[in-house]
């Protein structure tokens, strides 16, 4: 859960949970890193697509909450180090990442729409594999991370290895695709989409999560990280 427990030895607690203790520095760098992955991803390589052609009502969809992100990646480019406003990006981070999927996973309906018109099966289909992509990742964050008895591993789980190698092999396997019908396209950028869009969540529930893990835990933070420095910042 959220909580730790206080009677454990901090040294006792993982190095994932001492990372995840750490709030992000809005520094420089981190907010150039965060402009650019907004223009990229959601900005140009998501929003884009969504606008041309197409059903309006997918964009309708997805609008606001692109529209909200940019506003937002506007006014954390004048954050400065703080804690409080490191909990800020913090929270940014995990927002932006969870618009961002949810704009891709519009995306694939969107394409997916153009061939099959309105497929309740396929719908359905995608919604519950994307579902259960981020229940597995709430899960691990909620139960599997706070557990200071697992052994922490040095690589990481097969998902991450099929999250990093899905949108490789898409591509690769599209320059065979775009060889057949535009349906036949259509159908599998669909299917890109999605995979995206399961990426992407990873980086919403983390960061939204730490930014609840560190405000559930902040005596344990205040006692062995901060020992009250900055602490009229929360104030």
């Amino acid at each position: 859960m959220l909580k730790l427990d206080e009677n454990v030895n901090f040294r006792k607690f993982s190095g994932d949970i001492h990372r995840h203790l750490h709030a992000d520095d809005p520094s420089t760098d981190e907010k150039r890193t965060m402009l650019l992955f907004v223009i990229l991803f959601l900005d140009l390589i998501c929003c884009i697509p969504l606008f041309v052609n197409g059903e309006k009502i997918f964009t309708i969809i997805a609008l606001p909450l692109i529209a909200g992100i940019n506003l937002w990646t506007v006014i954390v480019m004048f954050l400065k180090s703080s804690f409080r406003n490191d909990l800020h990006f913090t929270l940014y981070k995990g927002a932006t990442g969870a618009v961002v999927s949810f704009c891709y996973f519009v995306l694939s309906q969107k394409y997916a729409f153009s061939v099959l018109g309105f497929n309740f099966l396929f719908i359905i289909t995608s919604l519950l594999a994307y579902i259960i992509v981020i229940l597995g990742l709430v899960r691990h964050y909620l139960i599997v991370l706070p557990d200071y008895k697992r052994k922490e591993k040095n690589t990481p789980a097969w998902g991450t290895y099929l999250f990093t190698l899905g949108p490789a092999i898409g591509y690769i396997t599209a320059q065979f695709i775009f060889h057949f019908s535009d349906s036949a396209v259509n159908l599998f950028m669909s299917y890109i989409y999605l995979m995206l869009a399961c990426t992407f969540s990873y980086f919403g529930v983390k960061f939204i999560h730490k930014f609840f893990f560190i405000k559930a835990n902040q005596d344990i933070i205040d006692r062995h990280l901060r020992r009250g420095k900055d602490s009229h910042d929360r104030k």
